[in-house]
């Protein structure tokens, strides 16, 4: 005999199964409450049609039911002399009752689109009342839970390309240091015009013409140390890093690199970037300090001996002369070349630009 879910409500609406009393091979009695159902309004019991065995129970805890909709079968109880118990043991040894689902209060309206998009409600955090799962809980789980394939553009294979070329064809290290840049903080008091970041490629553009090692190149030839500084500087699009080339950054002011840069990194946004500006680099600064990163490994650029990260600029606290002192310092990374240059030389490079910054006044 089928247990069918009644109509309960004048609307006819659907329900959840709450509770069940009984489990497959239980005997029930006529009248007897077999289940509990709860609609969006209220909840309600429904009652054994007959006397007799659960043969099968067909919805489980949690699930949404609707009218009419059978949720059980009903052995009825067998005419035969034989004992009850009897009757429950041979029934009962071909049945299988699986544990209890948890069971997680929500309304079907919730149910029914949880059901439809996938998503298991025990591991949805409920942003309703008493921790309910909403159907915008429901839908939030379902995107979170879809993995995505997004298609490879032609600049993230670019960009793959050249990052996997530049590790497999040189042997790379990273320094790092702090700089002490304090008084250049004092300095730009004066000319609020010019970024930190500007300071930083005046200071790396003059400090390698002191240091031509790191302004270099290896060739099957031998190394090729460049005459000018053509200094790249990365640069976030939507599209993904592009890296514009300053050209001849050793010969301009802080002043007219800012107004270069700005033009190139605006022109990168737009992807307007000739292959012009965009090629020729001996060099290449990327600043991560927006993002509140301190120090990094940069990766060179194909052709390239040397890249600087510059982390956030911070303030800290430093004892001089037996007093705490306010301090601000500058986190660098300098990724280079083992082939074209020693550790020792590039140590030396990272500390002039170090030095500059600590002293502005050498390139003010």
């Amino acid at each position: 005999m089928e247990v069918k879910i009644p109509k309960t409500t004048e609307e006819g609406l659907d329900s959840v199964v709450v509770f069940w009393h009984k489990r497959e091979g239980d005997l029930v009695e006529s009248g007897e409450v077999l289940l509990e159902i709860q609609t969006e309004k209220a909840e309600f019991e429904v009652e054994s049609p007959a006397k007799g065995q659960v043969r099968r129970v067909l919805k489980d805890r949690g699930d949404v039911v609707s009218v009419g909709e059978v949720v059980a079968l009903i052995e009825e109880a067998p005419a035969a002399s034989s004992s009850t118990e009897d009757a429950v043991q041979e029934v009962g040894a071909t049945v299988v009752t699986p544990p209890p689902k948890p069971f997680v209060a929500a309304s079907p309206r919730v149910r029914r689109l949880a059901r439809e998009l996938g998503v298991d409600l025990t591991v949805v955090s409920g942003t309703g009342p008493e921790g309910r799962p909403t159907e915008e809980d429901v839908r939030g789980a379902a995107e979170g839970s879809r993995s995505k394939t997004l298609p490879l553009t032609g600049i993230r294979r670019t960009i793959a390309d050249r990052m996997m070329k530049s590790l497999q064809n040189s042997a790379q290290l990273t320094e790092t240091a702090w700089a002490d840049i304090t008084g250049l903080q004092d300095l730009r008091k004066s000319r609020p015009e010019l970024s930190l970041n500007t300071w930083v490629l005046v200071a790396v553009a003059r400090a390698l013409k002191h240091h031509p090692e790191l302004n270099a190149a290896w060739t099957e030839e031998g190394i090729v140390q460049h005459a000018k500084v053509h200094l790249g500087v990365a640069v976030d699009t939507e599209k993904g890093l592009q890296v514009p080339v300053v050209k001849e950054a050793d010969t301009c002011s802080a002043e007219e690199l800012q107004k270069r840069v700005d033009r190139l990194s605006r022109k990168a946004r737009g992807g307007r970037l000739t292959r012009e500006e965009m090629s020729g680099g001996t060099f290449t600064v990327s600043n991560l300090g927006s993002y509140g990163i301190q120090f990094f490994t940069p990766i060179l650029n194909p052709g390239e001996s040397g890249i600087l990260g510059v982390g956030k600029a911070e303030p800290h606290l430093e004892l001089r002369d037996g007093q705490v002192v306010e301090r601000h310092r500058l986190p660098l990374s300098l990724t280079f070349d083992h082939r074209v240059v020693d550790g020792a030389p590039a140590a030396r490079f990272l500390q002039r630009v170090v030095e500059m910054l600590r002293e502005p006044d050498r390139f003010a």
